[in-house]
């Protein structure tokens, strides 16, 4: 069977046919209309065709409304979950501290006032290395003392050639007879070191001063030198002695206050910024920066464990101590624990968030114990969770309404299907006013709808059965009109007054009640959709399924068979009638050439 349908926008401006071939046989002996004569035959007996096609229509708008219940249910289930199902959902309290230095949000549970006397900011470690070292002023030694005396007394300072140009200014500033400045750039370093009293420096000591480019001198005296950064970002590690490349592990303090650990490996070729590339993506926790000469490791979350903040180890190549960022050890960072002392009781964290009687608590300025306490409260937003108590029975209603309609709405028997063959004589349009009157009542009656509306309406009037957090406490009650089969309503009044007696018990009711062991109202009916939802899919599946992995699936395979079936009969059958028609037309040729020899 053809079908020529060629259909625009608007309408249909071509012919359906019923024939497989056409003007086989021409008439002209006859002086029939063979053709016409086809295609009333054959409209014959393509009629019970045309029934299987109309019973396949008919399966798949079945299936795809059985689909459309499955995506609301789902979208319900989920939805629901999102937006009541979690005990921030009701945190609705209104939180106030008296501090800047303590910020705090509250959630359903939150209850009483806190009042915090002490707090300690938590830090995160950091270790930042510069590159020029005292090596590079030929400084030969692996370590030293420089002593120098001032009116009479004696000073010392320890250093090693491996201190670099940072860490030699402090050593100096400390004594308050220096003034250093290090300045470092990306092809070299330069101390700027200033005596600010009178000296006497001998000997090694004397030696000291002059590779730092001083004297040892009656006067102040300003000077500076400069040294060969020891690395640079681009230094590569062969440049560094690492020829054979190698590897480390680096670990760091996480949010949870363990550590996260990973193994990280280089080659010989790599530059420094490679590495501190691969320790930035490793996720380990740990930020790695390479700039101007200098290089830095900083641990992403505060607070310190038994091994530190950040350490290294494993590091056969010692490559972290040749950079001048971890010690023997491989520690590389150490930070610093926060604390609070909150309604007199001492509190420790590595991070600034705590946990307190229902509140979240942030530390974000130190507070003295001579400082003003930093007072925090809250008080229920009763208005927003009436809102939202009647925005999810907005959204139960909408699914009942919707599942009531379908198993409600009556079928329009004078509405079939249509044919092909009646689809190429209607505009588009049209075709479409005809189908949606088609397809109403699809699911009147269904049972498997039948049953998820009984389950609903059971899993609401039987939740609390047995406790006092029944959902009539706080107003919600089931619509006594026959009609609305099974919609919820909602008394404002009394639900605002639950709250102001029990700010937690929506909160308890939608969510659950830990102490009593007793799901939410949120998770029952999850739990009815999501079986809802896996019936209807035996019967109709889903996009993703085999056609006989479900039923009307099954009913769709067979009748698409034996319309395949009646495909092939209708061609011999149309080849047959083709036969005959052609015979006719030979017959009556031969009787019209044999009538003409007498008519001569």
């Amino acid at each position: 069977m053809v079908n020529n349908m060629n259909n625009t926008s608007n309408t249909s401006t071509s012919s359906y046919s019923y024939l497989q071939y056409k003007n086989k046989v021409t008439g002209l002996a006859s002086g029939m209309d063979i053709d016409s004569l086809m295609e009333k035959l054959m409209k014959a007996e393509s009629a019970q065709m045309e029934k299987l096609q109309q019973q396949k229509q008919k399966y798949e708008w079945k299936r795809d409304a059985y689909r459309e219940v499955n995506t609301s249910l789902s979208a319900f289930e989920k939805g629901i979950f999102d937006n009541y199902g979690l005990s921030k959902n009701w945190a609705a309290k209104n939180v106030t501290s008296t501090s800047t230095a303590i910020s705090a949000t509250a959630n359903s549970n939150a209850a009483g006032n806190l009042t915090i006397t002490e707090a300690t900011v938590a830090t995160a470690g950091q270790k930042v290395s510069s590159g020029a070292t005292l090596a590079d002023l030929s400084f030969s030694a692996t370590n030293g003392t420089f002593t120098y005396k001032i009116d009479g007394q004696e000073k010392s300072i320890a250093y090693s050639k491996t201190d670099t140009f940072d860490s030699l200014a402090k050593k100096l500033n400390a004594t308050g007879d220096f003034e250093v400045t290090v300045t470092n750039g990306s092809n070299g370093a330069t101390i700027n070191t200033k005596i600010k009293k009178n000296i006497e420096a001998t000997g090694n000591n004397a030696t000291f001063l002059n590779k730092l480019g001083l004297r040892d001198g009656t006067g102040p005296v300003s000077k500076s030198v400069s040294g060969k950064l020891a690395f640079t970002e681009s230094t590569t590690m062969s440049e560094l002695g690492l020829t054979d490349g190698g590897e480390f592990t680096i670990k760091a303090i996480n949010e949870q206050g363990t550590y996260t650990e990973k193994t990280i490996k280089y080659s010989a070729t790599d530059k420094i910024s490679d590495v501190m590339s691969r320790i930035n993506g490793s996720g380990v926790g740990v930020t790695a920066l390479a700039a101007n000469g200098k290089l830095s490791l900083s641990a992403n979350s505060t607070g310190t464990g038994a091994e530190g903040s950040i350490k290294v180890s494993a590091d056969g190549n010692k490559l972290f101590e040749k950079l001048g960022l971890a010690d023997a050890t491989g520690k590389v960072a150490e930070g610093t624990n926060g604390s609070m002392v909150v309604n007199g009781v001492k509190m420790e964290s590595t991070s600034n968030k705590y946990n307190v009687s229902g509140y979240t608590v942030n530390v974000t300025n130190n507070i003295a114990a001579t400082d003003a306490p930093a007072k925090i409260s809250s008080t229920t937003e009763t208005k927003t969770i009436v809102d939202k108590v009647k925005e999810f029975i907005t959204t139960y209603n909408g699914l009942i309404e919707d599942l009531n309609k379908r198993v409600s709405q009556k079928k329009n028997l004078s509405y079939q299907p249509l044919t092909d063959a009646q689809k190429a004589e209607l505009k588009d349009d049209e075709i479409k006013k005809w189908e949606d009157k088609a397809k109403e009542g699809l699911l009147k009656s269904d049972a498997t709808l039948n049953k998820v509306l009984s389950d609903m309406r059971s899993t609401l009037s039987n939740y609390g059965s047995g406790s006092e957090d029944m959902l009539a406490k706080i107003g919600i009650t089931t619509s006594k009109t026959w009609t609305d089969n099974g919609k919820l309503e909602l008394d404002e009044d009394k639900l605002t007054k639950a709250l102001e007696e029990d700010s937690n018990i929506v909160s308890r009711i939608f969510v659950g009640d830990k102490e009593n062991n007793r799901e939410g109202i949120i998770a029952s009916l999850r739990t009815t959709a999501q079986n809802a939802v896996k019936n209807i899919e035996k019967t109709a599946g889903k996009a993703s399924s085999a056609e006989d992995s479900y039923t009307l699936g099954k009913n769709l395979k067979d009748v698409n068979t034996k319309i395949d079936d009646w495909k092939d009969r209708l061609k011999g059958i149309e080849e047959r009638y083709w036969k005959q028609f052609a015979a006719m037309e030979a017959a009556i040729q031969k009787a019209n050439s044999q009538s003409s020899i007498f008519t001569q």
